[in-house]
């Protein structure tokens, strides 16, 4: 619990490896949890302001930890925000490679070392109110259980050695005492990269200009890049889906079969499931489908087909088509279960009405019975 508040913590203080773990830490939690909520905006929408107020909090201790002023903090932070939206509410979780512009924009927090937390122990990489002194206990216990003290003897060693210092006498002199100092082993200190590197920039205004131009490079390649896949997938989209509805009225043109020409300038052909479909050629217009049973919205004049006796049978879509470069082709498509009436109705009503054209059904009768597929669906 400790540890958690320390993630929320406003006065506290953050090194280098603490932030960049947490930074780390929420790079792939944002990948896991969004690909776990595809489709989900709510959901994605509180992931992306939760770990958004993460980056922001480790990003103001880390000011404070490297003295710095507060003007760096909303870089990171927002930078995420907006890409991790960008990524959201366009739907292509492949270009999670837009991360690298709040990633570029976290890494120069990295390069300031810790200035005033140098005499100070940090626990986790943090130092600050919350109490994490449990998690040291627990280091030190680890190193003591790691590191053993075994009994030697040097001691008996080092008294032999002082008892024939005791005989030799020494002679302070400046010679001695510049001897002793030349002797002296000199610590080098460890020399930080990232401090080293900023500082290179900093004081050389071509690497500047460099580095910076870079970053607009990179991220407008970046942007550039992901509006080019977007528009590309859009595209391709489209064009499968009017393939595929080409495909669909081709496949619906291969099974119109066993066509049979009636005497007043309509065909009837069967589909797949030897359902009765009525052709004839009318009007342009402007729609492709102008009735369907299954959305009951369309013309009205093709809601049904009224003889002059008996009930109207409702189609189950009515759909314009062009064959071959002749006219308008209006496709009148009836339900398998309604063939038989539909057949019967046709061979021995004196007319229909369809669309708002009137058929005429003279001679129907014997057009129909000299064609076995429709013969069988006669009853007199």
């Amino acid at each position: 619990m400790q540890l958690l508040k320390s993630l929320f913590c406003l006065q506290g203080f953050d090194n280098r490896a603490r932030y960049f773990s947490i930074y780390s830490a929420v790079f792939i939690l944002f990948i896991i949890l969004t690909a776990a909520s595809y489709n989900n905006f709510f959901i994605a929408i509180i992931v992306v302001a939760a770990l958004s107020l993460l980056i922001g909090l480790t990003s103001l201790r880390r000011l404070h930890d490297a003295k710095l002023n507060k003007n760096w903090l909303f870089a990171p932070s927002v930078s995420f925000a907006i890409t991790a939206l960008v990524i959201i509410f366009s739907g292509h979780y492949a270009s999670y490679y837009l991360l690298i512009i709040p990633a570029l924009c976290a890494s120069v927090l990295l390069t300031y070392p810790s200035i005033e937390q140098r005499n100070k122990e940090y626990i986790l990489g943090y130092i600050g109110p919350v109490d994490l002194s449990e998690y040291q206990q627990s280091v030190y216990q680890g190193k003591n259980t790691k590191f053993r003290i075994e009994p030697s003897i040097v001691a008996e060693h080092s008294v032999n050695i002082e008892s024939h210092e005791h005989k030799r006498p020494q002679a302070c002199n400046a010679d001695n005492l510049t001897a002793s100092h030349q002797t002296t082993p000199i610590h080098s200190h460890n020399v930080d990269v990232g401090e080293l590197i900023r500082l290179q920039i900093l004081g050389n205004k071509k690497a500047q200009i460099i580095i910076v131009s870079l970053m607009i490079l990179v991220s407008a390649i970046v942007c550039t890049s992901w509006l080019i896949n977007l528009f590309t997938t859009a595209i391709d989209n489209n064009g499968v889906d009017q393939t595929n509805q080409q495909n669909q009225f081709s496949s619906t043109e291969n099974f119109r079969v066993h066509p049979v020409d009636m005497p007043d300038n309509f065909t009837l052909f069967l589909s797949q499931h030897q359902g009765v479909i009525i052709n004839w050629q009318a009007d342009e217009v402007s729609a492709n489908a102008l009735w369907s049973q299954h959305s009951a919205q369309g013309d009205e004049s093709c809601k049904y087909i009224s003889f002059n006796k008996g009930e109207p049978i409702r189609p189950l879509s009515v759909e314009v088509e062009q064959l071959h470069g002749t006219n308008n082709n209006y496709f009148a498509y009836f339900s398998p279960l309604d063939s038989q009436t539909l057949v019967q109705a046709l061979a021995f009503r004196g007319k229909f009405t369809l669309c708002g054209y009137n058929f005429s059904l003279k001679g129907s009768q014997a057009a129909l019975g000299k064609n076995a597929h429709y013969a069988n669906w006669l009853s007199y």
